[in-house]
């Protein structure tokens, strides 16, 4: 929680900006451009040494465009000239957790110079309110497996709202039920790491018991996480676009507060400007026109039956946090180039050239597009939708399969291939043969959670509780895994939770996210060497999207809670 002298050192933080700004911040004449020169650029120090890793954020007047790039091994940054960084008036600003945060306003950039901006920072004592998940189960006391159940509480909210307030035991159980949902706690799923289980009610709450049971201290360790500073890690450029009803950062919001839009997934047109996103929280669709920024969001309507009212979240006793269940998740391209999405009960279809929608009351969260056009989805069993004739035609896999898969795709071949999320397994249905096959990854318990198909029809998926990504070759049913992070093993710190992967064939990446920390990671396909950046604000990231039409790699992201934006991550 933020305690009062933590509340007060915030302000005084706030209220010397401007000031600290102006002392240490040095804006040199302008240049003439050199062929391969920026806009602006400069150098980042502290105590006289050169600051690696820095973000430096460049905000353009009366606009809802953020331009971020990070300083190398030397201080240095620069923004490239192929970057979002035109002439005109912007804000040039670092705010990061361990330094006194610096602004330069009506910094003007003129067309063929390079403005010169050094910045010296000072220090300053890290504050709870700006960790992360990762940061504070870092210095908490206790086991890792007590530290990976406590570590999934921030799917919902922030662990400081967690570990507000004291609790009995029997407080503590009470809260935990009403997290997971009465139905997920009823049952055992020994195949999964979940918490929202019926054997990890009670550890779960003698753990926080022992950390915040009554007369415990209020005040909450955490650890800082180092800043990656490698040359490779500090080579992108983070392009940051404000969406309606995008809210300010509240430490104490829990998911789903109706004031504020929650992208939840992307998508890019094509051969198009455009890229669409879902909004978890309310029946609008979200367009962004990467060229210029504009967004507008575009209002629709259910049938009977659908979202997450109709999906009977409410009445099954759910009550979850947000009460997320049913919400629109998922979305693509059809083959006539609609863009479709899903939720709870249902299937909505978006006609770009009309601006029309068309709803059917059949679909689920997540689900994948054969190459007829067909939507493949699981409620109750596995079913395929026709969008040109509404028909429904049902299949039959393993009951409960529904439950325990999170994410699916339907490959070239049209199987569809689930992430069996509780069973620690890779799904396949054929429906040539009509038969169902599961296969376990190596590490069990892993979490499958998101995934996509590459172009040599192999899954690349997050194993959401192991830390790792894993490949599922469809044609040998191997599967391989790779860490997140060198070295490390599965469900120990730093708890890295990859909930997405991206798919970039041109040059051969998979992207994931490590939920807990604000983090993404490139892996190698050939080789499964990782590489680590730290986006330049607190990101929560449920989905990943490769531009594949960019002249270098390029990542969109949704990113889920307020301040919600839409951001474009690009390599140098």
């Amino acid at each position: 929680m933020l305690t009062k002298p933590n509340i007060r050192r915030h302000a005084l933080a706030i209220a010397l900006m401007v000031t600290v700004a102006g002392v240490y911040s040095h804006l040199s004449s302008s240049r003439p451009l050199a062929a391969e020169d920026s806009l602006l650029g400069g150098r980042v120090t502290a105590s006289g040494q050169p600051l690696p890793g820095i973000p430096v954020r460049a905000h353009r007047a009366n606009s809802n465009v953020t331009v971020n790039v990070y300083t190398n091994s030397r201080g240095d940054y620069s923004f490239p000239g192929w970057s979002d960084l035109s002439p005109g008036s912007y804000s040039i600003a670092i705010d990061l957790p361990d330094f006194v945060p610096v602004k330069r306003e009506a910094v003007t950039l003129s067309a063929g110079r390079t403005a010169r901006l050094d910045f010296t920072l000072q220090s300053r004592q890290p504050s709870i309110a700006d960790a992360t998940a990762s940061e504070i189960v870092a210095a908490l006391p206790g086991s890792d497996d007590q530290k990976h159940l406590l570590i999934q509480c921030d799917n919902c909210h922030s662990l400081q709202f967690a570990l507000r307030a004291p609790r009995t035991k029997e407080g503590w159980t009470q809260i935990i039920r009403r997290m997971a949902g009465e139905r997920a706690i009823s049952r055992e799923t020994p195949g999964t790491r979940a918490f929202g289980q019926k054997k990890y009610v009670e550890p779960l709450a003698e753990y926080l018991t022992s950390l915040r049971g009554p007369g415990s201290s209020d005040q909450i360790p955490f650890q800082p996480r180092p800043r990656p500073t490698s040359e490779a890690a500090t080579r992108l450029v983070v392009t940051e676009y404000d969406i309606p009803r995008g809210g300010n950062r509240e430490l104490n919001m829990i998911r789903g507060d109706r004031r504020f839009a929650w992208p939840h997934d992307i998508v890019l047109e094509p051969k198009g400007p455009y890229a669409y996103y879902t909004d978890h929280f309310s029946f609008n669709l979200g367009r962004l026109d990467r060229r210029t920024g504009e967004v507008k969001e575009f209002p629709y309507t259910l049938l009977a039956g659908m979202g997450r009212e109709g999906m009977g979240i409410v009445t099954e006793g759910q009550l979850r946090a947000g009460n997320p269940g049913g919400g629109s998740h998922d979305l693509a391209f059809d083959p006539e180039g609609n863009v479709v999405f899903g939720m709870g009960g249902g299937t909505v279809r978006f006609d770009p050239r009309t601006e029309e929608f068309t709803p059917w009351a059949s679909g689920s969260n997540m689900f994948g597009i054969d190459p007829a056009g067909k939507v493949w989805y699981l409620d109750k069993g596995l079913h395929t939708l026709n969008l040109k004739s509404g028909e429904v035609k049902d299949y039959t896999v393993p009951p409960g399969t529904d439950d325990d898969t999170y994410d699916m795709e339907t490959d070239a071949q049209g199987r569809s291939i689930m992430n069996l999320w509780r069973l620690g397994k890779i799904g396949v249905f054929d429906p040539k043969t009509e038969q169902f096959a599961a296969y376990p990854t190596p590490t069990p318990g892993s979490g499958p959670r998101r995934g996509e198909i590459d172009a040599r029809g192999r899954l690349w998926v997050s194993l959401y509780w192991a830390g790792r990504v894993g490949m599922f070759d469809p044609t040998t049913r191997e599967i391989t895994e790779y860490a997140l992070i060198p070295g490390s093993q599965p469900y120990t710190p730093p708890f890295p939770s990859p909930y997405t992967v991206a798919v970039d064939d041109k040059n051969q990446i998979v992207w994931t996210n490590d939920f807990n920390s604000s983090r993404i990671y490139r892996l190698e396909m050939k080789t499964g060497q990782s590489t680590e950046f730290v986006m330049p604000a607190p990101y929560e990231v449920r989905d990943l999207t490769v531009d594949k039409t960019a002249d270098r790699p390029t990542l969109w992201i949704p990113v889920y809670r307020p301040p919600a934006r839409i951001a474009k991550v690009q390599l140098r």
